[in-house]
């Protein structure tokens, strides 16, 4: 494949890997559920539970039992999906603004590198330190978040290797 193709295939990689990240950080629908005509989300920041009177939103520390391991974990992988999406985005404009590559877009894509890698490892701390609760199934966000992490690793790894950062 030549390096032009090459580049634009890695950009496009982590562009996606952006959006699934974005997606899962900010789409509180990580576990839902329904018990007793109310529906709950738990998300990376909070839960919500409607009702018939409407909804009402709760920090994660309120919840679940004593251990807070899952409450940490999820506010450190909502802060850290954000700045994993900025990296990202930013390591595939760089890529596409400059072709010949440069120190700069070595950084960027190292980092974008690291960010991904830790934030799979945080987001799966969550889902692993999750207390569970009666009614709750898994929902759409951690396959959007963990998938958009590894693909990170992947496509930020294809514009490391493009750049000639190692």
């Amino acid at each position: 494949m030549p390096t032009a193709n090459l580049r634009r295939f890695g950009a496009a990689v982590v562009l996606v890997a952006a959006a699934l990240v974005a997606t899962g950080t900010f789409f509180s629908r990580w576990w839902t559920g329904e018990q007793g005509g109310a529906s709950m989300a738990i998300g990376l920041r909070q839960a919500i539970l409607c009702g018939d009177r409407g909804c009402a939103a709760s920090g994660l520390e309120a919840l679940g039992r004593s251990e807070r391991a899952w409450a940490l974990a999820g506010a450190t992988g909502f802060a850290i999906g954000c700045v994993t999406t900025l990296f990202l985005v930013l390591a595939a404009a760089l890529a596409l603004a400059r072709p010949q590559g440069s120190v700069w877009s070595a950084r960027v894509a190292r980092a974008a590198t690291g960010l991904s890698l830790f934030s799979l490892v945080v987001g799966v701390g969550f889902v692993w330190t999750f207390p569970g609760f009666a009614g709750l199934a898994l929902g759409p966000s951690p396959f959007l978040y963990l998938g958009g992490a590894a693909l990170g690793v992947g496509g930020a790894g294809i514009l490391l290797g493009r750049a000639g950062g190692g």
